[in-house]
């Protein structure tokens, strides 16, 4: 009788602590809901409601500027070293649209060159400070003498080259993480494929998504 009761005790007691345990995984999710969503909206602040993105998958045919031929291609391996420029508002390009149909926002993560295959991630590196990031590739250029990529206006602020205007830089095609972007975005790999729908997490729009690929690079190396 006693070893019945005893037991009973044991069982209701294993019970409560499944509940209580419940409730405090239960509170522990909302709170790891509320802080994502929190570092959602901070990471967006930048292009508020883009969570469908506009451009289209391009490589595009062989073109001249200048009287030099240009030839872009799809490309799984790129590294180069060349120098950096960036555009912004101060020539009217805010607002208008890129090379892919894309819109250039000078306070997003983006970038131009000339032959890689648009959208794409690159990393660029500032050899002269050792800074880096990681940009999405959505627009044609530079076709100034000796440049190799096209930054932003805030992609060149954090890159410390807005001042000075050029620095030497070192461009990196990831092409893992663009895979991966393109699928985010809702685009296959063939030319002129759109995004059918919105992004799947409407929280985070496309420049929230470039930043949360730098915050994971840079998680990643850290570890290595």
């Amino acid at each position: 009788m006693k070893v019945s009761v005893v037991i009973g005790k044991v069982r209701i007691l294993q019970q409560i602590v499944l509940l209580l345990l419940a409730a405090f995984l239960c509170t522990a999710c909302n709170g790891g809901a509320k802080r994502h969503k929190s570092t959602y909206k901070i990471l967006s602040k930048d292009d508020p409601g883009n969570i469908h993105y506009q451009g289209h998958y391009k490589i595009g045919k062989k073109y001249k500027i200048k009287n030099k031929t240009y030839k872009p291609r799809e490309v799984t391996r790129y590294s180069k070293v060349g120098v950096a420029s960036w555009y912004g508002s101060r020539y009217g390009f805010h607002g208008k649209k890129t090379a892919n149909g894309d819109v250039y926002n000078k306070n997003l993560l983006t970038a131009a060159h000339r032959t890689l295959q648009l959208p794409s991630l690159v990393k660029v590196k500032n050899l002269e400070n050792g800074k880096s990031i990681i940009v999405l590739v959505n627009d044609r250029g530079p076709y100034a003498r000796g440049r190799e990529i096209d930054l932003s206006e805030r992609a060149a602020t954090i890159l410390g080259i807005k001042k000075k205007g050029t620095a030497k830089v070192r461009v990196q095609y990831m092409h893992a993480e663009s895979k991966r972007f393109l699928k985010t975005l809702g685009i296959e790999k063939r030319h002129g494929s759109k995004a059918k729908k919105p992004l799947q997490n409407q929280k985070c729009t496309v420049n929230c998504h470039i930043k949360l690929v730098n915050l994971k690079y840079r998680k990643n190396k850290r570890r290595v």
